[in-house]
């Protein structure tokens, strides 16, 4: 069982997340934003943030370093609807490598493809 917070979720991402989870118990955490989510300490310690990034020309990934600084020990999986061509460069990228985000996926997102990612970063070994 995982413990699992889930950021800025519209509600085809929470109807894919409820997909992608069938049979499985874990404890799911919504919150409407990052900094409603860093305003309540999360009940338990947080094995997986599941965070959606809508990202267009006035912001980016500043957004991710945000969500790396308020989950260090977190495994982060972040769903991304990059409305600025750019934002889908080398930048972008290269700061999803350099704070070490596990996975990051462009919207639209297949149920088989949110399964696999989510199974994938919950078999990770704990950040420490």
């Amino acid at each position: 069982m995982a413990n699992i917070l889930i950021i800025n979720a519209d509600s085809y991402l929470k109807r894919l997340i409820k997909l992608a989870l069938p049979g499985m118990e874990h404890f799911l955490q919504y919150s409407a934003t990052l900094h409603n989510a860093t305003a309540q300490p999360p009940t338990s310690k947080l094995d997986l943030v599941i965070a959606r990034l809508v990202a267009n020309d006035d912001q980016g990934p500043e957004e991710l370093i945000d969500i790396r600084k308020a989950f260090p020990n977190a495994r982060i999986v972040v769903t991304a609807v990059l409305q600025e061509p750019a934002l889908e460069g080398e930048k972008f990228q290269r700061v999803v490598r350099e704070l070490d985000i596990e996975y990051c996926l462009l919207e639209p997102i297949e149920t088989g493809a949110m399964l696999h990612t989510i199974q994938s970063a919950l078999a990770l070994p704990r950040r420490h």
